[in-house]
């Protein structure tokens, strides 16, 4: 079984940026956040206009001809996506999800929400 230091190494085949980048982006109309956090997590907050596209079923949401399929990113092709979790693990893992099924301009929040949280004290 493939240990979680392994899994987690795919952090280095997406791109990461910090809380602090994200924040600058945050008004930019070419980019839209994907919190991938369980809807319960994303009820109580998220960050600016993110769009809500749970880890659990985010092959189903990407894959087309889904019943699920969310057409946003066909739609959007060209927008910039930074995804975020709650500390880091599952925003990671979307990313390179989301980058092996095709969205190009894809970029994982380090840190998360936790970091995101950090930059308001």
């Amino acid at each position: 079984m493939i240990k979680f230091k392994d899994l987690m190494n795919v952090k280095n085949e997406i791109e990461n940026i910090s809380a602090e980048e994200a924040k600058d982006k945050l008004n930019d109309q070419n980019v839209q956040f994907i919190d991938v956090r369980d809807k319960e997590s994303f009820s109580k907050g998220t960050i600016g206009n993110a769009i809500h596209m749970d880890r659990a079923f985010l092959e189903f949401y990407l894959a087309e001809g889904s019943p699920l399929e969310n057409k946003f990113f066909k739609e959007n092709p060209d927008k910039e996506y930074i995804v975020f979790c709650g500390v880091g693990g599952q925003g990671t893992l979307s990313t390179k999800t989301m980058k092996d099924m095709g969205i190009k301009n894809v970029k994982n929040i380090t840190g998360g929400m936790a970091e995101w949280e950090k930059l308001k004290k």
